[in-house]
């Protein structure tokens, strides 16, 4: 066995000194074998990211033509009727018809804006999208809390207004420079109704709220599907009715007020189990018993 090891030892050696000599040793056939697989696997990268650019760039396309198909024209006629309120130039391009949008009141609306600077330059449109929006008058630009209320329902109005009624200094968008004088035609498609039926004496609504009503909510066929126990006036949350809340605006307490709310403020609130259907048009015949307003928030984008 030594002699063995001692065969072995020795062979061991003289391989070592025949390396060490400069013999070239066997070659190593590893990194030749994994070449070609790290060419083809940056291929595949390759293809696949020419694949997702061409994919997003035809559902680019396609979103593109389906927006164009919804677009409605943006109406341009001569005016009927001009004014102004604070500096704010109001063209008249087609008087609507029957409820009278009150300040602080909210609506559903078609609108396109650009700058009064450059025509052409369209920062937001919801006529090229092709569908309505939904907002409170509170929560918008002064030029559009002083110059909409006044349009009926069908109405189409153009507002010129002042930077300082605008943005001023602090644009939202690079799309809009400081200090811009904007452009809007506004087309009046809904709005939240209110009529008062007793007029209060207390605190008025004003802005975000928790008011405490008495209320019978009916369908559009005037079937009552929704009221407060009597004697049990309900807390209403701010969000949990966009729509009645907006309709509460200016209301004083102690007063009746009935609220005509359009589907478009009547939608599901994530995570709260709601007393009304929802995605309908309602009216709220509401008596306010109490009320508190909350610090206003900072105004939309509008």
């Amino acid at each position: 066995m030594r002699m063995v090891s001692a065969i072995v030892l020795a062979a061991g050696l003289a391989t070592c000194a025949f390396a060490q000599e400069g013999t070239t040793q066997p070659a190593q056939p590893a990194t030749q074998e994994v070449k070609p697989a790290v060419d083809a696997a940056a291929e595949k990268v390759k293809q696949d990211a020419e694949a997702a650019a061409k994919a997003a760039a035809f559902a680019q396309q396609e979103a593109a033509a389906a927006m164009a198909k919804k677009a409605i024209p943006v109406p341009n006629n001569p005016p009927v009727a001009t004014s102004t309120v604070e500096g704010i130039l109001i063209e008249e391009l087609k008087l609507g018809e029957g409820y009278e949008v009150k300040p602080g009141g909210a609506v559903v609306a078609l609108y396109h804006g650009t700058l009064k600077a450059d025509p052409t330059k369209v920062f937001d449109s919801a006529f090229d999208r092709g569908e309505p929006i939904a907002f409170p008058l509170t929560g918008v630009i002064e030029g559009w809390q002083k110059g909409v209320p006044g349009m009926k329902l069908g109405g189409v109005r153009r507002l010129t207004i002042p930077a300082a009624m605008a943005y001023g200094a602090n644009s939202p968008s690079p799309d809009i420079p400081a200090n811009s004088d904007l452009v809007f035609v506004i087309q009046l498609v809904d709005a939240v109704q209110s009529s008062d039926t007793v007029e209060g004496t207390g605190d008025a609504v004003s802005g975000q709220c928790v008011p405490v009503t008495n209320f019978v909510i009916k369908d559009a066929e005037g079937k009552v599907i929704g009221q407060s126990p009597a004697g049990q006036p309900y807390v209403w949350f701010p969000g949990e009715f966009d729509g009645l809340s907006a309709g509460l605006e200016g209301m004083k307490v102690g007063g009746k007020r009935t609220v005509k709310v359009p589907k478009d403020f009547n939608k599901p609130v994530p995570g709260l189990e709601l007393n009304r259907p929802t995605d309908v048009a309602l009216t709220v015949e509401i008596e306010l018993v109490a009320n508190r307003n909350l610090p206003q928030q900072p105004r939309g984008r509008r």
